[in-house]
């Protein structure tokens, strides 16, 4: 399985508005913080409990960093410390609403629980 986060530019304020696509289609608009994005690049995704969301989420092993995953929020640059912010409906560049993090995790368990290869994309 490949999600692949296409990034769009920057914002005046510091947010980096994006669409994680599942497997080639559309699955979410993302939202990073730009002074804390993870860097271009592939990586593995695992699934892990995260406490401060109370739920098991997508993680992302990035190199040198721990803890990033996709999880709800709105703004990035209030929601995230450097995780990606997914979500269902974007408002404005800045602004996302409508948490889509648990439907991301339910879609990509079976494969968690397969010991199948996600990949997570960034560009």
């Amino acid at each position: 399985m490949r999600l692949v986060i296409k990034r769009e530019n920057a914002t005046t304020a510091g947010n980096v508005p994006g669409r994680l696509y599942v497997d080639g289609r559309f699955f979410a608009y993302t939202l990073e913080n730009n002074a804390l994005k993870i860097p271009a690049g592939t990586f593995q995704a695992y699934d892990r409990f995260s406490p401060t969301n109370a739920a098991y989420k997508v993680h992302i092993d990035v190199p040198g960093r721990q803890w990033i995953m996709f999880h709800g929020g709105n703004d990035a640059l209030v929601d995230s410390i450097g995780c990606v912010l997914v979500a269902r409906n974007r408002i404005t560049p800045d602004y996302i609403q409508g948490n889509a993090s648990d439907e991301l995790y339910a879609l990509v368990k079976p494969k968690f629980e397969a010991v199948d290869t996600v990949k997570v994309i960034v560009k």
